[in-house]
């Protein structure tokens, strides 16, 4: 079973963050962690931590397999290769169910070609197969009725009942449970002891239009009450993701939505750092979000402002009266502050989503640029490749795929 090396550590609050999130709406959470003796972090660092699935999602599978809760298990190796499942010795199953695989993950081709071959019913089998195949029509297909809708080996079972896979097949299917990582949304400067993150909650419509999809991790932290433990272990970005070493350089930083957590801890440095005496350069933040019941940490950032040194400029992307407005139309708005910052050398972070803000953000750097510079686009472009390869622009993202 892989850990990750991870430590148990106490959940010392857990609070909803929005305005409507405890109603039903949209929820972001804010977690505190009491870290283990030992354990370190820097602002910028994540957090990962190992979730389990939910109640729910395990009963679909005894239910389906017709197995008993307190049945344990003993998975022998049949091959060399490393598992990622307990072997050799009696493991509960609600315990390999709900740590040890991924149950909401994607089936694969491979996977379906599975399936079928445990499916007696003629038209089940065919479509199933019809799913596998090596030619264009039958790649669109699987693209189109299963990738596309996120469908698992374990909706599969259940939209096709003439299949009969065995158990120990459907568990060797399943891929790892993997841990989920949070940018850190505080900076050890301010508590060292401890470290927060800022998560929002997945719960939808499944994409297959069936019932909901809930995050694994996310509803996981969502019920996590004061008092109770996660296993948890820190993790470096691979970019330098982090504060100025030297507090008197500007800082521009975008986020949207969740993707404020990191700037939260950079923000905290910067006031304990002008706390201690130290000048500080000054801090644009450019925040997205819905609504302005969706804001994160209203009253903080406005206490930054002065301890921080911050100016703050928040795009509502549902607001009625204004239209749809985004982070980086907010930096458009306010480009001379920008320029002039980047101008003095000021480092540039984005936080958020890697197909939505990230490209809005790097467009209207270019345009600034262009602009400010009247150079063509070509010469933005390669402009702002220059900042990435001097590490002032910084991009910590997520959802490309």
């Amino acid at each position: 079973m892989l850990s990750y090396e991870a430590t148990p550590a106490l959940v010392t609050r857990n609070v909803e963050l929005t305005a409507n999130g405890s109603l039903g709406a949209r929820s972001t959470r804010h977690l505190e962690v009491a870290l283990p003796a030992g354990m370190h972090y820097q602002a910028g660092d994540h957090l990962g931590i190992l979730p389990r699935n939910s109640l729910a999602l395990i009963r679909r599978v005894l239910v389906h397999f017709q197995l008993d809760a307190g049945m344990y298990l003993t998975i022998v190796a049949t091959s060399g290769a490393h598992t990622h499942l307990p072997v050799d010795e009696p493991a509960p199953l609600l315990g390999i169910l709900g740590s040890c695989v991924e149950l909401q993950a994607c089936a694969t081709r491979a996977d379906i070609d599975i399936l079928a071959d445990h499916t007696d019913d003629p038209r089940q089998r065919a479509e199933l197969l019809a799913l596998t195949g090596s030619d264009d029509e039958s790649h669109a297909r699987y693209r189109a009725e299963v990738r596309e809708q996120g469908l698992s080996v374990l909706d599969l079972l259940e939209r096709y009942p003439a299949c009969r896979l065995p158990f120990p097949i459907f568990l060797d299917l399943m891929p790892a449970l993997a841990p989920r990582y949070y940018s850190i949304s505080s900076s050890p400067l301010a508590s060292g002891q401890s470290c927060s993150v800022t998560e929002g909650v997945l719960h939808a419509p499944a994409r297959c239009g069936v019932g909901d999809f809930d995050g694994v991790c996310s509803t996981y932290l969502q019920a996590m009450e004061p008092g109770s433990t996660v296993f948890v272990f820190t993790r470096q970005p691979t970019i330098p993701f982090r504060p100025p070493a030297d507090p008197t350089v500007p800082m521009i930083m975008v986020g949207a939505g969740t993707g404020l957590a990191p700037f939260r801890g950079f923000l905290q440095e910067r006031a304990e750092q002008k706390e201690s005496g130290a000048n500080l350069g000054p801090s644009l933040l450019f925040f997205g979000c819905r609504t302005p019941a969706d804001r994160l940490y209203p009253d903080e950032l406005e206490r930054f402002e002065k301890s921080a040194d911050l100016q703050v400029y928040t795009a509502f992307s549902r607001q009625p009266i204004d239209g749809r407005k985004y982070a980086q139309h907010e930096m458009l708005a306010h480009q001379d502050e920008c320029w002039d910052l980047i101008d003095q050398g000021a480092q540039i972070f984005v936080c958020g989503n890697a197909r939505t803000l990230a490209p809005g953000v790097r467009a209207a750097l270019q345009q600034i640029y262009a602009e400010k510079s009247t150079s063509t686009a070509s010469e933005a472009e390669r402009w702002l490749a220059g900042l990435r390869r001097e590490h002032r622009y910084l991009e910590d993202i997520w959802g490309a795929n």
